[in-house]
C-alpha cells in the first residue's frame, strides 16, 4: 500500500469588474472583486471573451477574472493572450493574493505594460496542494505582477506574463473548494484525508482526481500513509455514470485485502464528484473486478468496514476542570472517585473511554504526569521541565506530552518508561521552545502542537506521525500559523480542520479556524463570551467548547452560550473523551 487521494469538485463564482476602453492617462487603479449574483455557484462560470475595443487594463482585468474558469487548459484565459504567449504560458499553478489591484497602463513603444499588485496569501502547486504565506498574520509583502501587451489587428493581447494563474483570496474561496484524497494509515484500518484544491468539475474533475490518486499523497504525508493503487503499466481511466466505471490495469491480480482497500479509496475519492455514496465498478482490461467486501462488482463507500475518514466517534463525552477536579459536562457534576475530588489538583487532563467502558486518564498535577484510570493513577518519570497538556494517541495505547523548554515530546505506554519522540522538520529542526499543547487528529496520523519560542512568540505547528514497528516519529514538523498570530491552544474539529485560540496584533484573543494545510485561516466572533477564550476542545459533530473568565462556553450559531446549562458554569480546560 502507498498513499491515496481524493479531491473534489468546485464551485465557480461570477466576477464583475469595472473597465474602461483605450489607454487611460489619469485613471485610478481598479480592484478586481467577486460579487454574489445568487443562483447555483457550483454551476456558474464566467463567460468572458475579449471585447474588440478593450484597452490594456480591461484585457488584464478580464484575464484575471477568467482564471477561475478551469476549463481544459484554461482556454477561456488564453483568449486574452497572443498565440505565442498562449503556447508558452504554464497554467498548472495558482498564486492567491488578498486582492488584485490593476494599475494604470503605461505605454512602452508600440505596446503597453500593466502592473497588478497584491499581497500573497498562498499558492497551489500542480497537484492542488496549498502552501500558505506565514508572514505577518497570513498575508505577505506586496508583490507586483507585470503584464506586457501589444496590439494585433487593432486589438490588445497579453504577450508577456508570469507562469501560473493569479487570483484573489475571495476568488479562491468561492471557486477552489477544499476536497480530499484518501489514503490508509500504516495499520491499514483507517482512511486518512489529504486536502487538495481544484477548479475542475464533473468528468474533468473525476479524471484529475484519479490522476492525483496515481501520483500519491503530498510529501508531508508520504511516510505516514499507504496506497492500494497497483503499479501501472497501462492507462487508468474513469467515466462518470451510474455506476462510475474505473479502468485500472493490474487490479485483477490483487488479493482480497488489496481489492477491498483500493475499492474503498476509489469509493471515497470519486464518490464526491457525483454524489455522496455514488456507486462504482472497477475493471481491468475491460473485465469487471469483483470486490469481496461488496459481495459483487458494484460497490460504494458504505460497503467497507474500514474506519470512516470523517465519521464521529460514538459516545464522545465533554469534561472540564473545576478547582483541580474533573467535572462531567453531561450533568455538571464531579466524576465518581478520586478524579472528581479537588485534592488531585489537576491543571490539565486527557481522557478516553477504556476497553472496559471506564475512563482512561492522563493528567498533569503539580507538574507531574499521572496515567491510569479513575480508580488508580501512577506517576510517570520524565526529565525535569514544564509539562504540556497531555494527549492520548488514537489507535494506540500511549500518552504523549511535551517536556521542558526545548521542544521535546515524550510518549508513555503501559508498563514502559517514557521515550523521546524523534522529530524531523523541513525548517531545520524543531524551533527551541516550550510545547504548550498537543492534539492528534482523530485518525492519529497528524499531530498539532503549540510552541512557545524563547522570544515569547507562540505558534501552532503540525507534523505527520510515522509508525514503523515499535519506532514512532514526527515527520515534516513545521509551522501551521503565521508568525504574528499568537496561539495559546489548538483542537481538531475533524481530520482536516482545526480551531485555535489566538490573538492577532491590535485585536483581542479569539477562536480562529484553519485547515490542516494552513488554508482558510480566519477569526470567529467572541459574541456571548464574558471574556477572551483561554482553552478549547472540539470533536467531529460536536459543538466546540471554550473556557473564558473561568467558565465553560459552547458555540451556538455565530456566537457562544454557557455550557452545559443556561447559567455560567465554573470551569477551565474543557476536553472531549472519545
Amino acid at each position: 500500500m502507498s498513499s491515496r487521494l481524493r479531491l473534489g469538485a468546485l464551485a465557480s463564482a461570477l466576477l464583475v469588474l469595472t473597465a474602461c476602453t483605450g489607454v487611460p492617462r489619469q485613471s485610478a487603479p481598479q480592484v478586481v472583486r467577486t460579487v454574489d449574483r445568487g443562483g447555483n455557484a457550483q454551476s456558474a462560470e464566467p463567460n468572458i471573451s475579449p471585447n474588440a475595443d478593450a484597452g490594456p487594463r480591461d484585457i488584464v482585468s478580464d484575464f484575471i477574472t477568467a482564471g477561475v474558469a478551469a476549463d481544459a487548459g484554461h482556454s477561456t484565459s488564453r483568449q486574452f493572450l497572443t498565440n505565442a504567449a498562449a503556447r508558452k504560458w504554464q497554467d498548472n499553478t495558482v498564486t492567491v493574493v488578498d486582492e488584485t489591484t490593476v494599475g494604470v497602463p503605461s505605454m512602452v513603444g508600440s505596446g503597453a505594460r500593466v502592473e497588478v499588485i497584491g499581497h500573497r496569501v498562498g499558492q497551489l502547486d500542480a497537484n492542488g496542494v496549498f502552501s500558505p504565506t506565514l508572514k505577518g498574520t497570513g498575508v505577505g509583502d506586496q508583490e507586483t505582477f507585470s503584464f506586457g501587451l501589444r496590439q494585433l489587428s487593432g486589438q490588445w493581447r497579453i504577450d508577456q506574463l508570469q507562469p501560473g494563474v493569479l487570483i484573489s483570496q475571495r476568488q479562491f474561496q468561492d471557486n477552489y473548494l477544499p476536497r480530499k484524497l484518501y489514503f490508509f494509515d500504516s495499520g491499514e484500518t483507517t482512511l486518512v484525508p489529504d486536502l487538495r484544491y481544484s477548479a475542475l468539475d464533473g468528468q474533468a474533475l473525476a479524471t484529475w482526481l484519479l490522476d492525483q490518486l496515481l501520483v500519491g499523497p503530498r510529501p508531508e504525508l508520504a511516510q505516514s500513509v499507504l496506497n492500494e493503487v497497483p503499479d501501472q503499466v497501462g492507462r487508468p481511466s474513469v467515466q462518470l455514470g451510474d455506476p462510475i466505471v474505473v479502468e485500472m490495469p493490474g487490479t485483477a491480480q490483487l488479493d482480497a485485502a488489496g481489492k477491498n482497500g483500493l475499492a474503498a479509496q476509489l469509493a471515497y475519492t470519486l464518490g464526491q464528484v457525483a454524489f455522496a455514496g455514488g456507486r462504482l465498478r472497477l475493471t481491468d482490461a475491460g473485465r469487471t473486478v469483483g470486490i469481496p467486501d461488496a459481495g459483487g462488482p458494484i460497490f460504494s463507500s458504505v460497503d467497507f468496514t474500514f474506519g470512516g475518514p470523517d465519521s464521529a466517534p460514538p459516545g464522545v463525552t465533554p469534561y472540564f476542570l473545576r478547582n483541580g477536579a474533573v467535572i462531567s459536562g453531561l450533568d455538571d457534576k464531579p466524576v465518581t472517585g478520586p478524579l472528581g475530588q479537588p485534592v488531585r489538583k489537576f491543571s490539565s487532563v486527557a481522557l478516553r473511554r477504556g476497553n472496559s467502558g471506564g475512563l482512561d486518564v492522563a493528567g498533569v498535577s503539580a507538574n507531574t504526569l499521572r496515567v491510569g484510570n479513575v480508580a488508580k493513577l501512577a506517576d510517570v518519570r520524565l526529565p525535569t521541565g514544564a509539562l504540556s497538556r497531555p494527549e492520548w494517541r488514537p489507535h494506540a495505547d500511549e500518552v504523549w506530552v511535551g517536556v521542558g523548554m526545548s521542544g521535546a515530546i515524550y510518549r508513555v505506554g503501559p508498563g514502559t518508561a517514557a521515550r523521546a519522540v524523534s522529530i524531523t522538520s523541513p525548517v531545520g529542526g524543531l524551533s527551541p521552545g516550550q510545547v504548550l499543547a498537543l492534539r492528534f487528529s482523530s485518525d492519529g496520523v497528524r499531530l498539532a502542537a503549540v510552541l512557545r519560542a524563547a522570544n515569547g512568540t507562540k505558534t501552532a505547528w503540525i507534523g505527520s506521525v510515522v509508525t514503523s514497528g515499535d519506532d514512532v516519529r514526527i515527520d515534516s514538523f513545521e509551522p501551521l500559523t503565521p508568525a504574528r498570530l499568537s496561539v495559546t491552544d489548538v483542537a481538531w474539529v475533524d481530520p482536516t480542520k482545526l480551531l485555535i485560540v489566538a490573538q492577532a496584533p491590535g485585536d483581542e484573543t479569539r477562536v480562529w479556524q484553519v485547515q490542516s494545510d494552513g488554508s482558510y485561516l480566519g477569526p470567529l466572533s467572541n459574541v456571548g463570551l464574558p471574556g477572551v477564550p483561554t482553552s478549547i476542545a472540539a470533536s467531529s459533530q460536536q459543538s466546540p467548547l471554550v473556557s473564558a473568565s473561568d467558565s465553560i462556553w459552547t458555540q451556538r450559531g455565530s456566537g457562544w452560550t454557557s455550557f452545559p446549562g443556561a447559567t455560567p458554569t465554573a470551569g477551565v480546560n474543557p476536553v472531549y473523551a472519545p
